[in-house]
């Protein structure tokens, strides 16, 4: 294993990690725009926090799909007795990969 493309993909990681804290604050103002709508029924605001929800469920789809790769090259990677521990995370990834596909198609029928 190559210590410098080890250390990038732990930093590319770390960098991962604080765009979900972005997008997590975004869900929140996305959460307050939809309780303006709720008081006002103001259409701008259920609008806005639709576009809100929609672009972090993208972005998540994406960071989730970049798990789901990494773990299928590390399955690929370890020995025969490390194999099973290494499914489980590569479905686990599916998993996530495959609901943020469908929390989109529900943001999309909304």
């Amino acid at each position: 294993m190559n210590i410098d493309s080890e250390l990038f993909r732990l930093d590319f990681e770390d960098f991962l990690w604080v765009i979900f804290i972005g997008l997590a604050i975004l869900n929140i103002y996305g959460d307050y725009d939809e309780k303006k709508y709720i008081h006002s029924h103001n259409e701008y605001y259920r609008i806005e926090s639709n576009s809100i929800f929609t672009l972090t469920l993208t972005i998540t789809f994406f960071i989730y799909l970049y798990f789901l790769i990494r773990n299928y090259r590390l399955y690929r990677q370890v020995p025969n007795c490390q194999k099973q521990a290494y499914l489980i995370r590569l479905y686990g990834s599916a998993f996530l990969v495959t609901g943020v596909c469908f929390l989109l198609y529900f943001q999309k029928l909304r």
